[in-house]
């Protein structure tokens, strides 16, 4: 789980939260208040089932090569080849990366985003000069 993810929670809760509120402080009929509650309350629920989700998967570390080459390593299978997609972006000092796998043939993508809250920053100063060398990123 990396920070975007929590800060993601945070804000839905916030919103939720403050809907609520500002919908009672308004006047509004109980009923729409508790409607923005329960949509805030739905929106938290899938955003913490993705949670829930993604602490189950086994660990991976995406390895850059000399040749340009990334190489996805999941624990417990063999290393395979990621390729970049277009979505894959140098956003301040932080990386998203938008990837697929050949050891993926529904061609799902695997996206994430990592910021210095997430990976220390030499790491993502070295993330920035691999995917930039790479050719397929966009700088936000």
């Amino acid at each position: 789980m990396t920070a975007a993810d929590l800060a993601v929670g945070a804000m839905v809760a916030l919103a939720t939260g403050l809907s609520g509120w500002a919908s009672v402080r308004a006047g509004w009929p109980v009923a729409a208040s508790l409607l923005l509650v329960l949509a805030g309350g739905s929106l938290l629920a899938i955003q913490a089932r993705s949670w829930l989700r993604s602490l189950r998967r086994p660990a991976r570390r995406l390895v850059p090569c000399g040749d340009g080459s990334l190489w996805l390593h999941t624990a417990g299978q063999a290393p395979c080849r990621a390729t970049l997609r277009l979505g894959t972006r140098l956003i301040g000092p932080s990386v998203f990366l938008d990837l697929t796998t050949e050891s993926n043939p529904a061609g799902q993508r695997l996206r994430t985003w990592l910021t210095p809250f997430d990976v220390p920053q030499p790491s993502l100063r070295r993330w920035s000069v691999a995917l930039t060398r790479a050719g397929k990123v966009v700088c936000s």
